[in-house]
């Protein structure tokens, strides 16, 4: 069921088909439709009493959800024959995969890595993702920003990170004033704890060499306070395209972008930059909460392939950090074998590096946002 396409761009496209609802019934079926995904085995496990159902059973996938959180199911003839009892007779013989509805092979090889911290884990990645903004500070501040989206019955409230702001009634944030003057970006609250690693001034050259559609490469910019030179690179020319309409947004101009054509377009920037940012292609298997189909389309040897090429990323892109110059190498992944263990083994083979810190955020254990991790390394010699 989850093999074609991601969720977020079929539920985009039933919203988009149903121009009439409201805010809440728009809400109401993006939260249970992410709500059916995220616990979909556990919900055919209890329903079926296997992993298996057909295609015909998506009422009474709804009708489980709907018991298990403890409401009366309406009088319609798509849910008869539910009981509560069948199915919680059902989920007593599920195995600990089932019930916290993650496939056998991921429960498998997060336990091994992450031992006795999994099953906290993965509870606090099935925790619905709430929504994090980051104050554009080259246009606003925090206080203006609220105040702003308030007009558009959009309250927010503060956290303990600098400038990140938490949505607690939702409106239509995309259609606000304060976007379109370019005042914040959606950005978790994870996510925002990693550019501050690259320890920031202005006037430094910095490279974002993994940047995508460049959430990491504004935030950059912004605390260097539009001053020095950020080179936002990826693989991928649309991307770095969707960029730039946000860095015009954002009031950002100390930016360039470059596409990575091969490996001469990195090397022929060894040694140039004061800060390199490597935010490697991962299995995103620390945002499964804001993306719980994921947890149904990665595979096992998916994780092998990357962290092959994150290894080899580190490698050769690491050698465009200047004598004294910082590295940040950064995960949206809960797994060890992606993050500290391919800086330990960097280290092995590079003596001219040093950790100097490393950042671990993992639901259920230490954060209430998306899994990150960041290892700041120094050069400390040629």
């Amino acid at each position: 069921m989850f093999t074609e396409q991601y969720a977020d761009k079929v539920i985009e496209r039933s919203l988009a088909e149903q121009p009439y609802w409201d805010l809440s019934t728009r809400h109401v079926f993006v939260t249970q439709t992410y709500d059916i995904i995220r616990w979909w085995r556990k919900l055919v496990f209890a329903l079926s009493g296997s992993d298996e159902v057909g295609p015909s059973s998506i009422w009474h996938i709804w009708g489980t959800y709907k018991l298990l959180e403890g409401h009366t199911l309406p009088q319609w003839p798509e849910l008869d024959g539910l009981n509560l009892q069948s199915i919680e007779e059902n989920l007593a013989k599920a195995s600990d995969a089932q019930v916290n509805s993650y496939p056998d092979w991921f429960w498998r090889r997060a336990q091994q890595e992450l031992g006795e911290q999994w099953p906290l884990v993965a509870k606090g990645l099935n925790v619905p993702a709430k929504t994090y903004l980051r104050v554009n500070t080259l246009k606003a501040e925090s206080q203006k920003v609220q105040h702003a989206l308030n007009e558009d019955n959009i309250i927010t409230q503060t956290l303990a990170l600098d400038n990140a702001l938490e949505v607690t009634q939702y409106g239509p944030l995309f259609k606000s004033k304060a976007f379109s003057q370019g005042w914040f970006e959606m950005q978790d609250a994870g996510s925002q704890q990693i550019a501050p690693l690259l320890d920031l001034k202005p006037g430094l050259r910095v490279v974002d060499a993994c940047a995508g559609a460049g959430g990491k490469s504004l935030h950059i910019a912004a605390l260097m306070q539009n001053k020095g030179y950020v080179l936002s690179m990826d693989i991928h020319q649309h991307k770095l395209d969707v960029l730039k309409k946000r860095a015009k947004r954002s009031g950002v101009h100390m930016l360039e972008t470059r596409v990575i054509k091969n490996s001469k377009t990195i090397k022929r920037l060894k040694d140039k930059f004061d800060r390199v940012l490597l935010d490697v292609p991962c299995s995103g298997t620390g945002v499964l909460r804001r993306n719980p189909d994921a947890k149904w389309h990665i595979q096992n040897n998916n994780i092998d392939s990357l962290i092959a090429l994150q290894s080899e990323i580190l490698q050769r892109y690491s050698q465009m950090c200047k004598l004294s110059g910082r590295v940040v190498y950064a995960t949206c992944s809960i797994l060890p074998s992606e993050n500290q263990q391919q800086v330990q083994a960097f280290l092995a083979n590079n003596p001219q590096f040093k950790l100097v810190e490393e950042l671990h955020l993992l639901p259920g254990i230490n954060s209430e946002f998306d899994g990150f991790y960041g290892a700041v390394l120094e050069r400390i010699s040629d």
